[in-house]
């Protein structure tokens, strides 16, 4: 479900390296020639251009500066050119620009410097240059500190995007949330307007591309609100809406949007666009669970889409017709679609990631509805641990958990869906074909982790034709709908009214509520409150009792700097003894190694010692 997105304004590619040479640039002028005579007051100038850029009037910014009458544009207008250049993908044109500017830009007003900076960070990271951008950034960065206050705010933005996208290609998605934080701050204080539109749809994509579905389509939804009703700008906010609120869930309030999406493409434009809208609609009604009518909007889209060429939207389409295929129950007319779509795939060559792992979901579920589990499983089970905090990831790990539920592999299938439980649990998804999973659901309410059971128990609550039988419900003492809270054991999880706490946590070693903050050893109680930053790492320990944690788990649980972090050995040692020590007893973590010549260190819970955790029904 989730769309393409790239920095701020940004079309995806991947070009050559800039050339090196570096000259002098011109000195900053007070004022700018419109014309051989007409001199206009620089300031007034540079506010029109920056509204404009961030109005989505790139091309009309890139005509109107190059037709100056200047040989070498000054650079506050060589700067904001090289934005319009980017942003109307003209790329050979924007590596020609760098490099006429200078290395050394002391003399430069501090938010010029700064954006001349991004753009070298931003061009340097389409063509695979992150330690370059990230030296960019960085100059950026210290230009900024130096900017009179309340002044460069846009480029402040765009130096935290740039930040955020760095951190992702480095995979530290902790780093890129942090800068999502901190751009949606400055955004916060940057003037109303049109441009504001742009704004919001960047820090959308970017939410989106971090799992944060709910986070994406309030921010898509304020692009909307700023949007000219009729416009281009309308017509994709309402498609991200409609993608980010069905993927998590809100099916009616998506079907509107992606509806109001194709209406204002038909009175807009034609041909792709139009298409794209349709997508969208496909999309919605896939997550939906109603296939036939995304086979439906497919095939409308492919039709306005005609001969145009546009070849990734084509493939996109085939494979959404596909997955909808199969889980139709149409198999026969799914493999004919799939290997349209491999075909269609391999003449694109390269694909993004998520678009990548959402063909294999589909590879996956064509298999499966042609009963070849096996074959489903071989397709699929190499990549079930890639991207995992992605959407079409846990839709993949559903399909392989029913194929190995097929084949009566109930350790498999529980692996499968506890993965697609807790990236759902975690990042708000709402994954398809929810009445065909019931069994995997059913299987995933028995998990030991709270997390699990509380996403199984929201999938089985959505699916209205689901009713819980008595075998199934395991409430001690009160009705799966009364105010109950989690308690985790050794025996798994279990739900108890709250004045019942006590009697089910009795006779634990150790107990850990995070209703209360506490924490109690034996007879010894100890508040964290203060200590809130081990809260979540004693409870992850106990969540995975048996299996324990390895050392990214451990540095990822209690939060902070990363497994890539340089001292990050050092901080797992730290935080293990810190747990030690919170506890009272060494003996209570115990250091064990996996099999294998390479198997991982893990930290767990020493056997024998009997614990209980408590935890909210509700997250």
């Amino acid at each position: 479900m989730a769309r393409r997105a790239a920095l701020p304004g940004e079309p995806a590619g991947k070009g050559l390296k800039a050339p090196e040479k570096q000259p002098t640039a011109p000195p900053v002028s007070r004022d700018v020639r419109v014309s051989a005579d007409d001199p206009v007051p620089a300031g007034k100038v540079l506010e029109l251009l920056d509204r404009l850029s961030g109005a989505e009037e790139a091309a009309f910014v890139t005509t109107w500066l190059e037709s100056l009458p200047y040989t070498r544009l000054p650079p506050s207008l060589g700067v904001r050119l090289l934005r319009a250049l980017r942003e109307t993908g003209r790329l050979d044109r924007v590596r020609e620009l760098l490099a006429e500017f200078p290395s050394v830009t002391a003399s430069w007003p501090a938010h010029e410097a700064a954006r001349l900076s991004i753009e070298r960070a931003m061009l340097a990271i389409l063509d695979g240059r992150i330690a370059e951008a990230d030296e960019s950034r960085a100059l950026a960065s210290r230009a900024l500190s130096e900017a009179p206050p309340g002044t460069g705010l846009r480029e402040q933005l765009d130096a935290h995007l740039v930040a955020a996208e760095l951190d992702l290609r480095r995979s530290d998605l902790a780093g890129a949330a942090r800068s999502l934080r901190l751009a949606e701050h400055v955004a916060e204080r940057l003037d109303d307007g049109a441009f504001r539109v742009a704004v919001s749809m960047s820090l959308g994509h970017l939410a989106m591309r971090l799992a944060d579905p709910r986070a994406a389509s309030k921010h898509y939804e304020e692009a909307l609100d700023r949007a000219p009703s009729r416009g281009l700008a309308a017509m994709r906010a309402h498609a991200n809406v409609a993608v980010a609120l069905g993927s998590s869930g809100a099916f009616e309030g998506a079907r509107q949007h992606a509806e109001a999406a194709c209406a204002v493409a038909a009175k807009l434009v034609s041909g792709w666009r139009h298409a794209d809208a349709y997508d969208v609609v496909a999309l919605v009604a896939i997550a939906s669970d109603r296939p036939d009518e995304a086979i439906a909007a497919v095939d409308t889209g492919l039709g306005l889409l005609g001969e145009n060429e546009q070849p990734t939207l084509r493939y996109q389409l085939s494979s959404h017709k596909t997955f909808a295929l199969a889980a139709a129950g149409k198999a026969a007319q799914a493999k004919t679609w799939l290997v349209r779509t491999e075909r269609l795939k391999a003449e694109i060559g390269h694909v993004d990631a998520i678009d990548a792992q959402d063909l294999v979901a589909t590879r996956a579920r064509t298999l499966e509805a042609q009963g070849s589990f096996e074959a489903a499983l071989e397709a699929g089970l190499p990549h079930a641990g890639s991207l995992p905090q992605a959407f079409v990831t846990g839709t993949l790990n559903l399909v392989l958990g029913r194929a190995a539920l097929a084949l009566g592999r109930t350790d498999l299938a529980s692996t499968c869906v506890e993965r697609a439980a807790l990236s759902g649990e975690k990042h708000g998804w709402v994954f398809p074909e929810r009445k065909t999973s019931v069994a995997l659901y059913t299987l995933a309410r028995r998990s030991g982790d709270s997390r699990v059971v509380r996403f199984a128990e929201k999938m089985l609550g959505v699916t209205s034709s689901v009713r819980l039988s008595d075998a199934d419900t395991f409430v001690e003492g009160a009705s799966a709908e009364a105010d109950t809270v989690y308690v985790t054991t050794r025996d798994g999880v279990s739900q108890v009214l709250p004045d019942r706490v006590k009697e089910a946590v009795k006779g634990a070693d150790l107990v850990v509520d995070t209703l209360a903050h506490e924490l109690r050893v034996g007879d010894k109680t100890s508040s964290l409150e203060r200590r809130r930053a081990l809260e979540p790492l004693v409870v992850e320990l106990l969540r995975r009792a048996k299996e324990g944690l390895s050392a990214e788990e451990i540095l990822r649980a209690a939060g902070g700097p990363g497994p890539d972090s340089a001292d990050a050995e050092h901080r797992v040692r730290v935080l293990v003894s810190r747990v030690r020590d919170l506890l009272g007893d060494t003996n209570l973590i115990a250091r064990v190694r996996d099999a294998g010549e390479h198997g991982k260190t893990r930290y767990r819970l020493a056997e024998g010692v009997s614990f209980a955790l408590v935890e909210p029904r509700e997250r």
